[in-house]
């Protein structure tokens, strides 16, 4: 966490896999010490954050985290 490291858009670069850190929701993640103000831009993923408890993903404003909803299967 912190700064951006050059070597992650290298493997963006390189087509790797980006790995988003998973927590159950923005509790757990305030509680494990990554907070909408710590982490300005940073996207989580919430495996029951969501609105009617589903996954989404969490966008930090530096604020507030922002839920993206996940909809139906991409084709």
């Amino acid at each position: 966490m912190g700064k951006d490291n050059p070597r992650s858009f290298e493997k963006i670069r390189n087509g790797e896999q980006i790995q988003i850190t998973t927590f159950t929701n923005v509790a757990a993640a305030t509680a494990a010490g990554v907070t909408a103000a710590k982490f300005p831009r940073r996207i989580i993923h919430l495996s029951v954050g969501g609105t009617g408890s589903v996954p989404c993903l969490a966008i930090s404003d530096g604020t507030n985290w922002k839920q993206v909803a996940i909809g139906a299967n991409a084709i």
